[in-house]
C-alpha cells in the first residue's frame, strides 16, 4: 500500500493557466525528482534533500505548496511541514 488518499488532477485555473502536464514538465526542468505517478498519489517532488507536495485539496480552490524539512528529519507531513508557499509565489522563484 504506498498512500490512501488519490486526488483528482488539478484544474488549469488552479494551475494559473498550465495544465497537469505542464506542471510536471516545469517541475522536471527546474531539477524536481518526480514519479510516473505523481497526481495519483499526493504530488510529492523532491529537490535538494527536501520534498515538496503540491495541493490543492480541502484548500477551497486556492493551490499551496508545502516544504518539508530535510529528509533525515522527516516525520510526516503533519509535524515537518517548515513552510507552506502559495503556489502563485512559488512560480516566482521561492525555493
Amino acid at each position: 500500500m504506498k498512500h490512501k488518499y488519490r486526488a483528482k488532477r488539478p484544474k488549469r485555473d488552479q494551475l494559473h493557466g498550465m495544465s497537469p502536464s505542464e506542471l510536471k514538465t516545469l517541475l522536471k526542468r527546474r531539477g524536481y525528482k518526480i514519479g510516473r505517478d505523481f497526481f495519483k498519489y499526493g504530488c510529492i517532488a523532491r529537490y535538494k534533500n527536501r520534498s515538496y507536495r503540491f495541493r490543492w485539496w480541502y484548500t477551497g480552490g486556492e493551490f499551496f505548496v508545502d516544504i518539508s524539512c530535510i529528509h533525515s528529519e522527516f516525520d510526516r507531513w503533519a509535524n515537518s511541514t517548515e513552510d507552506v508557499v502559495n503556489f502563485y509565489n512559488w512560480l516566482e522563484g521561492h525555493e
